[in-house]
């Protein structure tokens, strides 16, 4: 009997210390688990964490979908199907395509910009240097997230109306929200708030080339340059030219003329450039064509009309003309590279956009001698023997920017989005398309708005599918 108890006092004991340990267990923090506070430690962390971000941005995507779905391409007789869906305006948001996959695209940049703000400030420098480092970090991470919250809205909310369905501004890193969609004018609130603290940070004036990659990092000049984007948009002219001028000054750059102009699109120089994402493989060259050769998209008998061909330097540096085959063409902007075949980084802002957004603000506030000065500029810099031109009224000088941003900025991610802000219609000549069908979409059409994602709409119960779809 004594033996009996004995033995049952070492069972209990040997159970409270095996409880006890199981305790000490779950209280210590699995070393095998990773979140934001574990990765975040440093702020040589915090750059890396910035770099990813920078690396996740899809801006061939944002070229892709607004050349093919507005006016900028034509369906090449190669064409295995590649993009068709979206240059018919048959979208299938169960089925995704590119149009509705910017969504997952730039929700994901944002997402991990969330995360990384979210343990930021926990993050402490060790000198004065890396105090300076994390600032400049954080006006990044800043710029970026208002940037792909600018191309959302744009793509899922269209022209700018305040009181419009918009997408959701997300600051938070929490996987169990469910963010409903708010207006665009909430939308642009939350764009012009990220934009200001950016500029407010201790960021670069000009950019400047990291290494031999170049101008990866933004700096102060690109915010400027995203603020006048944002503000044209909107409708803000005074703000537009601002900023613009603002853009254009910090930079420190001039507009290419000659062979330096054409050495932009091999990356032999970066004279224009205020930005760009590294590429290292041939995502954006293979936009257009496929490695075996085969033409997905050429560019449209309307893009290739607008250009002088004997005098326009853009002409022959944007297009690969076949004249011995019914002037079929390839897109030669983002063609080659010293690195290779069809590598080439994404040029995500110019100097001459910043001219051609001023111009257009200018004009609509009357001013058509300065809004022909910015105009007169971008193409003397392009077209040899080139004679300024005058505006005979406010329309007069905003068709022919816009024409002219069609000319200069085709193929970088803009066209569609132009006429989306502008309320105009998507027309192509029957020479571009191989239905009626396709020639023209309307400004009241549904399918003018990109459609949400079918699996954004089935996780997140307060989500709401843009009309149409």
């Amino acid at each position: 009997m004594k033996k009996l108890k004995i033995n049952s006092i070492l069972l209990v004991a040997l159970l409270a210390m095996g409880m006890q340990a199981c305790k000490k267990t779950v209280d210590k923090l699995p070393t095998d688990f990773i979140n934001e506070q574990n990765v975040f430690q440093t702020v040589t962390d915090l750059e890396q964490g910035l770099l990813a971000a920078y690396g996740t941005i899809s801006g061939e995507n944002n070229m892709y979908v607004n050349a093919i779905v507005a006016d900028e391409t034509k369906i090449s007789n190669e064409n295995r199907g590649q993009g068709q869906f979206e240059f018919k305006w048959q979208y299938v948001p169960a089925q995704g395509g590119s149009a509705s996959g910017s969504w997952t695209n730039l929700y994901q940049v944002i997402g991990r910009i969330n995360k990384e703000l979210a343990v930021f400030d926990n993050v402490t420098p060790v000198d004065a240097a890396e105090t300076t480092k994390k600032e400049q970090i954080r006006g990044e991470l800043f710029a970026i997230r208002a940037l792909c919250h600018f191309y959302l809205v744009q793509g899922f909310g269209g022209r700018y109306v305040a009181n419009a369905s918009g997408v959701p501004y997300t600051t938070t890193s929490d996987i169990a929200a469910r963010p409903a969609r708010q207006t665009i004018g909430e939308v642009v609130t939350g764009i012009e708030a990220d934009l200001l603290a950016a500029s407010n940070t201790p960021l670069t004036n000009a950019p400047v080339a990291s290494g031999t990659a170049g101008v990866i990092r933004i700096s102060k000049s690109v915010v400027a340059g995203i603020r006048a984007r944002v503000a044209l948009y909107k409708g803000d002219w005074a703000s537009a030219v601002t900023f613009a001028n603002d853009c254009i000054t910090l930079s420190g750059k001039t507009l290419a003329t000659g062979t330096t102009y054409v050495g932009i699109w091999t990356d032999a120089n970066e004279s224009e450039l205020l930005f760009k994402l590294r590429r290292t493989g041939t995502g954006v060259g293979t936009l257009w064509q496929d490695n075996n050769g085969d033409v997905f998209f050429e560019p449209s008998d309307k893009l290739k009309g607008l250009f002088d061909r004997v005098n326009d330097i853009r002409f022959n540096t944007f297009f690969l003309i076949d004249p011995s085959a019914q002037d079929t063409c390839l897109v030669n902007k983002f063609f080659t590279s010293s690195r290779g075949p069809k590598i080439v980084d994404v040029k995500m802002m110019r100097i001459s956009e910043m001219y051609l957004i001023r111009a257009e603000a200018k004009a609509e506030n009357n001013d058509l001698v300065g809004a022909a000065a910015d105009y007169n500029a971008v193409r003397a810099a392009r077209i040899s023997g080139y004679v300024n031109e005058t505006f005979a009224n406010k329309n007069d000088a905003i068709a022919k920017v816009l024409e002219e941003r069609q000319r200069e900025l085709c193929f970088e991610g803009f066209r569609y989005f132009d006429l989306l802000r502008r309320g105009l219609e998507v027309t192509r000549p029957a020479s571009d398309v191989q239905s009626l069908s396709w020639q023209t979409l309307p400004v009241s059409d549904t399918r003018r708005l990109f459609p949400i994602p079918q699996a954004s709409i089935l996780a997140n119960p307060n989500m709401v599918q843009n009309p149409g779809y």
